[in-house]
């Protein structure tokens, strides 16, 4: 209809002034929205629709100025506060392993860690300019893609101390991926709340066959805090007592099994209490944890602490317990500063993640987070020598060159969510669009 071509030429216009091609969508939608709401004022006061139209669209106003003034508004976000913190601990890692490659069987590995970081870096600067809402498109053929290349790592790499290492990096992925099966799921309800369950057994099995029990502990406590979060704010649209019941109960049942066998295999029950009281068997399955304490009960708040023996006696401590060599060489100050940066952007993070509107945004911002924020709560109880799961990795801090790349392409990711998330409406990513 003739008024139809006017709204529409009105807002091709406006859109023609934004140059983030991106926010045209949320645009016209929101334009044209509020024309119909004004049109169907003046048709309410007795004016046809054609005049009613042309009313409405008059009272906007010229297009070229609006179009103009929203294009102020409508630009990316570029969170440089996040990428100068990202650029703070890549540094600050450097400087880390390089100070503790004066010590004893501790290379440096200066180009492997170059290398690692500048893939890293190309890696986050590539999921930075990617449409993050591709998570929530095509979030089955992203999950069975990150699947199928785990399970080749564990055909094609290296068995280090008996694991697959690479592979528990790769599944560091797996709760951004699940941000957007559980975006997926949130119109099936109930159903949505066990079909999202049943992905999430796939890493799970894929953890326990590398075998990684601090993966899996860590992308299960992901996947809990995602799917609370999506079940207490209503995106399954279901009862949230029941539905918390749904995912309480297999998981209460899976710890409660967990734990008897522990207690009835006596080696697996003594091997645990000798990491919690190392000194019960300092020589054993205790001789790590002991170490370690030995080292931060001589620990100075700055400079090196006082040990006789050799500090250096763990084994990989460039890599598994940098943290706790960095105490002790450096002194609690320099524990103090890592962990307060670490800690900003933890809390700056968090802050965006909270201010985003549309659901997939919070989800996906939110799992990447939380993934970070886990790997440094892991590895940061493990360095204070209670090595009750193991450590990971400290995100850009310890060397690990899978971590790096795989930690900066999520922290792209997240950077995405920070630049454009307010803009995306979760009307116009339907939920089986696959």
């Amino acid at each position: 209809m003739q008024y139809s071509a006017k709204l529409n030429e009105f807002i091709e216009t406006i859109c023609e002034q934004i140059r983030w091609k991106k926010a045209h969508n949320t645009v016209s939608e929101e334009i044209r929205n509020h024309v119909i709401d004004q049109k169907n004022a003046f048709m309410d006061k007795g004016l046809d629709e054609e005049t009613a139209m042309e009313k409405a669209i008059k009272e906007m106003g010229d297009p070229v100025l609006i179009g103009t003034e929203l294009d102020r508004t409508h630009r990316p976000k570029m969170e440089w506060n996040i990428f100068l913190l990202t650029g703070i601990m890549i540094i600050l890692g450097f400087g880390i392993r390089y100070i503790a490659s004066f010590e004893p069987d501790t290379p440096f590995m200066l180009e492997r860690s170059l290398m690692a970081t500048l893939i890293g870096i190309a890696c986050m600067i590539g999921a930075y300019f990617i449409d993050f809402t591709f998570i929530g498109r095509y979030p089955k053929s992203i999950f069975a893609g990150l699947t199928v290349l785990s399970i080749l790592s564990i055909l094609l790499s290296p068995v280090i101390r008996g694991k697959h290492l690479y592979v528990q990096f790769i599944l560091l992925a797996f709760p951004t991926v699940m941000a957007g099966i559980i975006y997926n799921m949130r119109s099936k309800g109930y159903l949505g709340i066990i079909l999202s369950g049943v992905f999430f057994i796939i890493p799970v099995l894929i953890g326990l066959r590398i075998p990684s029990m601090s993966v899996v502990a860590l992308i299960s406590l992901c996947f809990l805090i995602l799917i609370t979060m999506a079940i207490i704010k209503g995106w399954f649209n279901v009862n949230k007592f029941y539905g918390m019941l749904h995912v309480y109960i297999p998981t209460l049942a899976i710890v409660i099994t967990g734990f008897i066998k522990l207690m009835f295999y006596s080696h697996k029950r003594e091997r645990f209490l000798n990491i919690i009281n190392p000194f019960k068997d300092p020589l054993g399955d205790g001789y790590i944890s002991a170490r370690m304490r030995e080292m931060l009960a001589a620990t100075k708040f700055m400079g090196r602490g006082d040990l006789g023996s050799n500090p250096y006696m763990i084994p990989t401590i460039n890599t598994d317990y940098i943290l706790t060599y960095l105490i002790h060489r450096l002194g609690w100050l320099s524990f103090i500063v890592v962990m307060g940066i670490i800690s900003f952007f933890i809390i700056r993070s968090f802050k965006l993640c909270y201010k985003q509107k549309s659901i997939l945004g919070k989800l996906v911002s939110m799992a990447v987070l939380v993934t970070f924020t886990m790997e440094v709560i892991f590895y940061t109880i493990t360095n204070l020598g209670l090595p009750i799961m193991g450590s990971l990795t400290l995100p850009f801090i310890s060397y690990s060159g899978m971590s790096t790349i795989v930690n900066m392409t999520l922290i792209g990711i997240m950077l995405s969510v920070f630049k454009s998330g307010d803009i995306v409406k979760d009307s116009l990513l339907l939920p089986n669009d696959e």
